[in-house]
């Protein structure tokens, strides 16, 4: 225990040393806006890749934490990608997991807790170590601390909380800075929620095992007319790369996830760290992303930079 104890002080303390420098050079700086990226969803180009932090900047603090947020404003992250689950009492709170077990010092799903019990849970970091402060935050507190800032994908409210966290949007007004996605068709999507599907950004998921990702696209484009779609694919020779050359030639934005190697062929985070960007995030460039979501954001920001990829 001490061994891991020290192991995660020490990796705590010398990211905090080495990144220091860069964020607060993006703390003095203009933050990304999130017009500027909404028109970057709207209107993609080759030279201009979007970078999405995956549950916020959780090696610098804990997932889906308001600091976690604050560390991907600073560094200049254009789209934060969150959890949002619903609590006994109808709030919704940030929590990748069913439980608060593995992020929090508590034990128990999310939906049999009201808020009040969870906010007097504290959250553990990414060594799994609970501090003394810091609280789970609601999606309310989250969009108005990325308000202008900031944009935000929502994970976790497809098929359930949709109208909720639209609710939330409105009362925040940022409506224009928020991207559902999910996994269902079109046809669901809009039998479920109607009209709401109209008020806001949609990302639909393609499955790398989607049995026909061509139809699948083919009838959001029909009814929703989404301006991204996250892409995944397992190997080479997926239809799904396929698609992402029809979504490229049709100027729509193409988002991939680069976290493990299933949802990207291997053009993974990891790969980046064994072989370098050019053999990682470099491929799925070449191969049509125009967005790419990470575990690593100050690192793929840097390389996007000195690529001339990004601001």
């Amino acid at each position: 225990m001490k061994k891991t104890l020290t192991y995660c002080f020490s990796f705590f303390v010398l990211t905090g040393y080495f990144t220091n420098a860069i964020a607060q050079k993006n703390v003095d700086s203009t933050p990304a806006k999130t017009a500027t990226v909404l028109e970057h969803l709207k209107n993609p180009k080759k030279g201009h890749i979007l970078t999405v932090s995956h549950r916020g900047d959780w090696r610098y603090a804990p997932e889906n934490s308001l600091k976690a947020i604050e560390r991907c404003i600073e560094l200049g992250v254009d789209i934060v990608e969150i959890d949002v689950r619903l609590t006994k009492d109808q709030h919704l709170i940030l929590m990748h997991d069913a439980t608060v077990n593995r992020t929090t010092n508590g034990d128990g799903k999310v939906s049999d807790m009201t808020l009040a019990e969870i906010k007097k849970l504290r959250l553990k970091n990414a060594c799994g170590i609970s501090g003394a402060k810091q609280q789970v935050p609601t999606l309310e507190e989250v969009m108005l601390l990325t308000k202008d800032k900031i944009m935000v994908n929502l994970d976790k409210v497809e098929g359930e909380t949709v109208k909720e966290a639209y609710n939330v949007l409105k009362k925040t007004k940022t409506t224009k800075q928020a991207i559902f996605k999910g996994r269902e068709t079109a046809d669901f999507m809009i039998n479920k929620y109607g009209s709401i599907m109209d008020s806001i950004i949609y990302m639909p998921i393609v499955l790398y095992d989607l049995q026909n990702p061509s139809k699948f696209i083919s009838e959001y484009k029909k009814t929703l007319s989404p301006i991204a779609y996250e892409i995944l694919f397992d190997s080479e020779n997926s239809q799904n790369l396929k698609e992402i050359k029809k979504l490229n030639d049709q100027n729509v934005t193409v988002l991939n996830i680069a976290l493990w190697d299933e949802l990207c062929a291997g053009y993974s985070d990891e790969k980046m760290l064994l072989q370098g960007a050019d053999a990682s995030w470099g491929w799925l460039i070449n191969n049509g992303a125009n967005a790419i979501m990470t575990d690593r954001p100050e690192a793929l920001l840097m390389y996007l930079r000195e690529k001339k990829l990004h601001d």
